[in-house]
């Protein structure tokens, strides 16, 4: 399996998924970087989540996440870092 380019990666992930990876990354409990399984764990265990914008966003935006993270994995593996998928907020 083919491992994308860090660099080439944050174009290929929305803004919202980016921001709900950011969270875990930024988390001060976690002690190493979460990898792609982890950020599907959290999103599969969390309730309600919100955009980047502070908008609650509604269950079929947390599906699209889900959607798009499995994507992910499926090319990348869960065992990926996740971090390489953070948007910086300069681009």
């Amino acid at each position: 399996m083919a491992i994308s380019a860090p660099n080439e990666a944050p174009r290929r992930v929305s803004a919202e998924l980016s921001a709900a990876i950011e969270r875990l990354v930024n988390d001060p409990e976690r002690k190493e970087p979460p990898t792609l399984g982890a950020v599907r764990a959290d999103l599969e265990m969390t309730g309600l989540r919100w955009s980047r914008n502070g908008e609650l966003l509604h269950p079929q935006d947390r599906t699209a996440q889900l959607i798009e993270l499995d994507d992910l994995i499926e090319r990348n593996g869960e065992e990926a870092s996740a971090l390489d998928f953070v948007i910086s907020r300069r681009e």
